[in-house]
């Protein structure tokens, strides 16, 4: 029997290994992989393992049992927080000093407009605020994604994650990172824990906090939580996304790891056959001809989007006097405002790095007005072709 398995992935969500396949070391530990020692080892298995990352290998391979790796065209992104005691001297290791201050910023301003909280769910949590975690989580990534006009690669998948994981945070196998804006979850991190490794599996954040940098937010106290609690690697797994470049200092590339039986003829066929078989696939990866069809695509979304009139986001422009001649009915940030408003609010705050209860919204004759101490600012749709506020280094 050849054993398919996606070893990155079943050793972090706990999901048992085959019996018989050898004992695996993790980060230098032995790892207990759930087998059950009174089932016996048949010498007809093989094992097809994907994505092995270079922290992992196996502790003792039978002698009549041979291992063929096939270098994979898939790249982790690691950090290896071996030999720094705090946050900042990794940081001042790893960026420039303008790209640090930027991080810093980020924190600064969201602390300062919001009344922000950050909070690790690990070996305890009620089980109503996992359902109300979960739920918010599964709703960014849903219009982050509704924006790309894209699907999460978990989404097919996501009913057996929420039922999986509440125990495995109960059993400190994973947890929930979470930054609130009140008691609202703003940004959200589903973690795996793996002898001394921090794995972020899935996280997403609410895109009216676009302007703060969640996403760096989020890395930075995460490594916080990783060296006040001996955690030695900070894993963001498989993905070449630019942020995940920018904080590694391990980018590393996976194996494809084959593992047969010497003296079976049929299984070493078989064997042999999946080796070739992922020689090709990696070959033909190596090459970007998996690209192909998703280049293709991206091309036809593209001619799309240019036949279709989109719905411009909100800006805001400084008035050099309060609105006249019209009344103005004030809004409630609690209130349904339209797609966009919100962001473009948030944008004002960061750049006048003030509390969101020092500003009030207003409408009237056909617009929004907000009202900063003594400053008016309009907020309409931007014109076609107009650019939005850039900010830099954004994930």
């Amino acid at each position: 029997m050849l054993h398919k398995i996606n070893i990155f992935q079943a050793l972090y969500e706990r999901e048992g290994l085959p019996n018989g396949l050898p004992e695996p070391m993790v980060n230098g530990r032995h790892f207990d992989t759930g087998q059950n020692p009174s089932v016996p080892q048949s010498n007809m298995d093989s094992y097809s393992l994907r994505l092995m990352p270079y922290y992992v290998q196996f502790a003792n391979i039978p002698n009549q049992y041979c291992l063929k790796k096939v270098p994979q065209f898939n790249w982790g992104h690691s950090i290896d927080l071996k030999g720094f005691p705090s946050v900042d001297d990794y940081m001042e290791s790893q960026f420039k000093s303008k790209t640090r201050s930027i991080i810093k910023r980020y924190i600064k301003r969201l602390e300062i407009c919001f009344p922000i909280s950050y909070r690790y769910y690990y070996g305890e949590m009620e089980h109503g605020e996992y359902t109300r975690i979960f739920e918010s989580l599964e709703q960014m990534i849903l219009n982050r994604f509704e924006q790309r006009e894209e699907t999460h690669k978990e989404m097919w998948r996501w009913k057996a994650l929420k039922d999986s994981t509440y125990d495995l945070i109960l059993s400190k196998k994973a947890s929930f990172f979470v930054i609130f804006d009140g008691n609202t979850p703003i940004e959200i991190s589903l973690n795996y824990h793996l002898e001394g490794i921090l794995f972020s599996s899935i996280s997403s954040f609410d895109t009216d906090y676009t302007k703060f940098g969640l996403g760096h937010v989020e890395i930075y106290k995460q490594l916080e939580w990783c060296l006040q609690n001996g955690c030695s690697i900070f894993e963001m797994g498989v993905g070449g996304m630019d942020y995940k470049r920018r904080w590694s200092n391990r980018i590393y590339q996976f194996d494809h790891c084959i593992l047969f039986p010497k003296k079976t003829s049929f299984s070493k066929f078989v064997s042999t056959m999946e080796y070739w078989r992922i020689q090709v696939k990696e070959y033909l990866k190596s090459k970007k001809i998996n690209e192909l069809k998703d280049t293709l695509l991206r091309k036809l979304d593209l001619k799309r989007k240019h036949n279709e009139a989109g719905e411009m986001p909100f800006s805001h422009s400084l008035l050099g006097h309060p609105p006249k001649n019209m009344e103005l009915y004030p809004l409630s940030f609690s209130e349904s405002l339209p797609n966009g408003l919100k962001k473009a609010l948030y944008d004002l705050l960061y750049l006048q790095e003030v509390s969101r209860e020092k500003i009030e919204l207003f409408k009237g004759g056909g617009h929004y007005y907000a009202k900063l101490e003594s400053k008016w600012f309009l907020l309409q749709r931007e014109n076609v072709g107009a650019s939005a506020h850039s900010v830099p280094f954004e994930p």
